[in-house]
């Protein structure tokens, strides 16, 4: 089983706009965490077919990603990506993928997938949600 994160401004009714769209596709969740960091939330999925509900979810408009990156929250402000990318450089870690994933009330969260998740995730600390 794969998990899926779903990246979005926080509402109410969340939670019930995105098990409505994945119900009305028969697909079983497993499991399901929710976090709000500031105005964002977070939703975890875990389901009996993730590629289904991936797509599902992207369709129906939800900014969705694998679980395998990992979720970066910088000011939406010139420059801030490249601080991060030259702090991974200089510690010899690759990005090999990027995507601006959410962006509101003046931050960015960003999905980040680099060659060694774990150093990325060390040195990235201070802006990993």
């Amino acid at each position: 089983m794969r998990r899926i994160t779903i990246v979005t401004k926080d509402y109410t009714g969340l939670i019930a706009d995105i098990t409505e769209v994945l119900g009305k596709e028969n697909i079983n969740i497993e499991s399901i965490d929710a976090e709000k960091i500031d105005t964002t939330a977070l939703i975890k999925i875990t389901s009996d077919d993730a590629d289904k509900a991936y797509q599902i979810l992207v369709d129906a408009g939800f900014h969705v990603v694998s679980q395998a990156g990992l979720l970066i929250k910088l000011k939406d402000k010139a420059g801030a990506l490249a601080q991060v990318s030259r702090k991974l450089a200089e510690n010899c870690v690759d990005i090999r993928g990027v995507n601006m994933v959410e962006q509101h009330d003046g931050y960015r969260i960003v999905a980040l997938s680099c060659s060694d998740s774990d150093k990325a995730g060390e040195i990235l600390s201070d802006v990993i949600i």
